[in-house]
C-alpha cells in the first residue's frame, strides 16, 4: 500500500474514529458518514493489515461481551421453554419441545466433538514426545 494510514497524530485520531464507526455501522458507507471521512479513506484503513488486526480484536471483544449477555438470559430462556411445554397451546408446546430436543442434540454433538478433539490432542502430544531428538535411541 502506498500510504501508511498510521503516520500522524491526525491519522491516529481518524483511525480511532474509523474503528469506532465501523463497529457501530452496518456498511462502509454508513461508517464513512458516521465518522465524517470519505468512503475511500475507510477502505484504505481496511486494507491495512495492522488496522484489520485491531478491527478483528475489537469485534471479538464486542462479540464476547454479547455472549456474556446472552448467557445471563439462559436461565430465563430455559424457564420460558419449560413453561411453554405445558401451556395448553399445542403449536407452542410442540415448538418448545423441538427447541429443547434440538438444543440437547447440539449439546451432545459439541461434547462429543470436544472429547474427540481432546483425544486427538493427547495422541498428538504423545507422538511429539516420542519423536523429540532427545528421546531417539542411538544405535
Amino acid at each position: 500500500m502506498s500510504e501508511d494510514v498510521r503516520k500522524s497524530p491526525m491519522k491516529t485520531a481518524n483511525r480511532e474514529k474509523v474503528l469506532s464507526a465501523l463497529l457501530e455501522s452496518a456498511t462502509i458507507i454508513d461508517a464513512a458518514l458516521k465518522c465524517g471521512l470519505n468512503e475511500k479513506t475507510i477502505r484504505r484503513y481496511l486494507e491495512d493489515a495492522e488496522f484489520q488486526k485491531e478491527f478483528r480484536a475489537a469485534r471479538r471483544v464486542i462479540f464476547e461481551q454479547n455472549i456474556v449477555r446472552l448467557q445471563s438470559l439462559h436461565a430465563d430462556a430455559v424457564d420460558t421453554l419449560k413453561r411453554n411445554l405445558n401451556c395448553e397451546n399445542p403449536s407452542v408446546e410442540v415448538r418448545a419441545a423441538q427447541i429443547v430436543i434440538e438444543s440437547n442434540r447440539k449439546d451432545f454433538e459439541i461434547c462429543d466433538i470436544l472429547e474427540r478433539l481432546e483425544t486427538l490432542e493427547n495422541e498428538q502430544k504423545q507422538i511429539e514426545e516420542t519423536t523429540k531428538p532427545n528421546n531417539r535411541k542411538r544405535f
